[in-house]
């Protein structure tokens, strides 16, 4: 059916795949029989979906977009351009030529962007789904805004990558735990993070669900504390993320703290800061992870995690010589342990108090409700911030109680810690859920399965 086949279509081309390979991967949701190349091409263009070639790729046709994304992402590589171009902008181009256009017009930055490498440190995990690690970042701190990532290291999958007023309340942290593993279907075997009380949450529910779900498992903390700089995949994709996405976006918000626009420690200032710039920079997060899950890493012949795209890795493991162990939980087990939890009534998840939240969207609705983007966002917090300021006193007790939520710290169910290395791989510690080995080696070479892909994926261009 059409309703059927178009978003598939869709979703394999935005991945940079060429008609055959679209049609080899949609045989697996339709009948071999009636499935054909010629009908992906044919849907292909009727939606416009073209190859470079067809679509004529020049510089003069690449420029106007080159310069919208620089605005955004000034440090970004042609690989991650390439991806940018293809899925927000419906244009493909090779990133061979892409290449030669960024030499041609940056010589300089393409120069500076060679050489990036990590550190290379060790790590092992069974297949998808046998972990999820998560991590805080604070580095945006300063204009009132905290980062919070949880992903499978096994495909290097971003399962949420989010931006709120705080990231230190068990209860978010817990949220975005339990509406990426509702969508998943299911939990990983264990999940880890560095130590910290704001991850207690997690740490709690997953535990909690682990033993309703196996009750040979009770007893036993199903979360793995690891220490400072051990929680190798979430560090190594901050990283990314510090040089891909955050440069441009930084750039535009100091910019409005440097002219004397915001100050975080005025509490209307916060406000109408917070409600204008979350919304905005967790939709270009989002972005930015969908363009991370759909663009393959770098080769790199010390890996021995799989290669590939990190969402072909999580939706289809057995390509890849490995399994999905995720554990199936039912609804109305998610449905619990979210009151129980993250209970979506709780303070913690306004983004800013009900009634300056309803005085600043009739404030905008004046406005004209323009679309926020990096060329308008202070023009827009300048006018709000004008006419706000009218009526504060009617808003003193919201502002009063702003900050009530940002920490309320809940205590570790009592279990047995789950201890680091209990597992020994070739005399490392597991770092697995698992005990069951990953099967993208070859048992006679020498065992590496604690090799982590921490490559740079812009680091030749």
């Amino acid at each position: 059916p059409e309703e059927d086949l178009v978003p598939l279509v869709k979703y394999y081309w935005r991945l940079g795949f060429n008609d055959p390979e679209i049609a080899s991967q949609c045989l697996d949701h339709f009948n071999r029989v009636e499935f054909s190349l010629r009908l992906v091409q044919k849907r292909t263009h009727t939606l416009g979906l073209l190859g470079s070639r067809q679509q004529g790729a020049t510089a003069e046709a690449i420029l106007p977009f080159y310069h919208e994304i620089r605005t955004r992402f000034p440090t970004m590589g042609a690989r991650a351009m390439v991806a940018t171009l293809r899925q927000q902008y419906n244009f493909k181009v090779s990133e061979r030529f892409l290449g030669r256009f960024l030499k041609d017009i940056e010589p300089e930055e393409v120069h500076r962007r060679l050489g990036k490498h990590f550190k290379r440190k060790r790590f092992w995990a069974a297949g998808v789904m046998d972990i999820i690690a998560f991590d805080q970042h604070d580095k945006w701190g300063r204009f009132g805004l905290w980062f919070h990532l949880g992903m499978d290291p096994f495909p290097g999958r971003i399962m949420w990558l989010k931006v709120w007023w705080t990231n230190r309340n068990p209860k978010l942290v817990t949220s975005y735990y339990i509406k990426a593993t509702r969508a998943a279907g299911g939990i990983s075997l264990i999940t880890q993070s560095d130590l910290g009380s704001e991850n207690y949450g997690i740490a709690n529910c997953h535990t909690q669900t682990r033993h309703r779900l196996d009750p040979s498992l009770e007893g036993t903390l199903q979360h793995r504390w690891l220490g400072e700089t051990h929680n190798i995949k979430p560090e190594s994709t901050w990283s990314q993320m510090r040089r891909q996405f955050t440069p441009g976006f930084e750039n535009i918000l100091d910019s409005g703290v440097a002219r004397g626009l915001y100050n975080v420690n005025r509490p209307l200032e916060k406000l109408v800061f917070r409600w204008l710039a979350i919304p905005w920079l967790q939709a270009e997060l989002d972005s930015w992870v969908e363009r991370y899950n759909s663009t393959p890493r770098r080769r790199d012949k010390n890996k021995i995690l799989p290669h590939g795209i990190p969402d072909m890795i999580n939706a289809k493991p057995e390509l890849f010589g490995t399994k999905d162990y995720k554990v199936l939980v039912p609804p109305a087990l998610f449905d619990e342990m979210e009151q129980k939890w993250a209970p979506p009534d709780d303070p913690v998840f306004l983004l800013t108090p009900p009634v300056f939240a309803a005085k600043i969207q009739q404030l905008y609705r004046n406005l004209g409700q323009p679309t926020v983007t990096s060329y308008n966002f202070w023009d827009i917090y300048v006018a709000l911030l004008d006419h706000i300021v009218l009526v504060e006193e009617e808003l003193t007790l919201d502002i009063q109680n702003l900050d009530d939520a940002f920490e309320a710290p809940i205590d570790l169910i009592p279990c047995k810690e789950l201890r680091h290395g209990e597992n020994a791989v070739a005399g490392y510690g597991n770092q697995g859920g698992s005990s069951t080995g990953s099967l993208t080696y070859d048992d006679d070479e020498e065992d590496l399965r604690l090799y982590a892909d921490l490559t740079d994926p812009e680091s030749d261009s």
